[in-house]
């Protein structure tokens, strides 16, 4: 079953993906023990242009 997190903790963690640039999306997410591809997916979807470049 998959994990469900809040949509505070999504945000909490596009923020600091986004505010780390200087540290991988793969990082991060192991760092939060979330999947990569999920805060990847997160940081698209918060992204007008659909894009996880940061």
């Amino acid at each position: 079953m998959a994990k469900r997190f809040s949509p505070e903790f999504k945000q909490q963690a596009i923020d600091y993906a986004l505010s780390n640039s200087h540290e991988s999306v793969a990082a991060i997410a192991q760092k939060l023990g979330v999947g990569y591809s999920t805060l990847d997916k997160w940081i698209r979807e918060s992204n007008p242009t659909g894009s996880s470049k940061r």
